[in-house]
């Protein structure tokens, strides 16, 4: 078993030599804005987080994996990670809007949360409060996730790119209000359930016990959580309102994955360590998401004035 302490120094000497390499890279890599970013989100978002759970008493989940079920988790994580990268890129086809999001949530639902929990129920006997399907504590959960979405939420709203147009007044009251909403249902299924489930109450729980050290397994369980976005970013060319604009390379969606992504992985995988639940941690993620992808529900279900 690697030392922990070995863990959490090669992921800081990871994130530096990113960082270096950012800055070699700053005409085409936006620099600033992600370091803007990583302060404000893996730092100040992470102390929110810390403040929010101090009601929350919840133990710990401390069993080590078995060998078997360590091995199936990290070979089911480089299956995944292959999936990523040979699924097609989206075709963006006019009129097909709504169908293309209902292949990408069928395709994540099935691939991130149904064979990984069958197979931890199935084989491993684990029972759900273990998995992330407990409501313990879920009042002051709910508290929590309510100030957190706050401020996430409006961080986002205030300084995310993807809310530029909102924030210009380009759509109407009531298409934004909709367009929320929408967003933030989806988001809740899409990124929050499925993104929370298999990054933290799947990977991060097992590398947090297999290692013994709750910082370890978060720092590792993090830079995962971001450079399994990395595929995404560059395979389907970007996104026109992103700050790697529409044609990333695949070093500068790297580079961000590493520097912007990871350190969001750090406050949503102390959020669910802290609750060592599902709950609180898909309302926030689906609240940060829905501010950013508002304008793209409006814009594809064509919501009039």
């Amino acid at each position: 078993m690697l030392d922990d302490t070995v863990i959490i120094i090669a992921y800081g000497i990871l994130y530096i030599a990113a960082v270096a390499l950012a800055i070699v890279r700053r005409k085409t890599f936006p620099l600033a804005e992600s370091l803007t970013v990583m302060v404000i989100v893996g730092g100040v978002f992470t102390g929110l987080v810390y403040l929010a759970t101090l009601p929350i008493k919840a133990d710990p989940i401390s069993e080590h994996p078995s060998s078997t079920e360590l091995a199936f988790s990290i070979g089911y994580l480089c299956f995944v990670a292959f999936l990523l990268i040979v699924k097609p890129a989206p075709k963006n086809l006019p009129g097909q809007f709504l169908k293309e999001k209902f292949a990408a949530i069928l395709f994540k639902l099935l691939f991130f949360v149904l064979i990984p929990l069958a197979a931890l129920r199935l084989f491993w006997r684990l029972p759900w409060a273990k998995l992330g399907f407990s409501a313990d504590n879920a009042p002051e959960q709910l508290l929590a996730a309510a100030v957190l979405m706050l401020f996430f939420g409006g961080f986002n709203y205030l300084a995310g790119s993807a809310a530029a147009p909102i924030r210009k007044g380009q759509f109407s009251g009531r298409q934004v209000a909709f367009g929320l909403a929408v967003a933030f249902v989806w988001n809740a299924i899409e990124t929050g359930l499925v993104e929370e489930f298999f990054f933290r109450a799947f990977l991060q729980t097992r590398l947090v016990n297999a290692l013994g050290s709750p910082l370890a397994g978060i720092c590792l369980a993090s830079l995962l959580f971001g450079l399994a976005h990395a595929p995404g970013i560059y395979l389907r060319r970007g996104d026109k309102l992103g700050p790697l604009g529409e044609k990333p390379s695949a070093l500068d969606a790297l580079l961000y994955s590493v520097i912007v992504l990871g350190p969001a992985g750090w406050f949503t995988g102390l959020l669910y360590w802290r609750t060592q639940s599902l709950l609180a941690p898909i309302l926030v993620h689906a609240a940060i998401d829905a501010v950013a992808h508002t304008v793209e529900f409006i814009e594809g279900l064509k919501l009039r004035q």
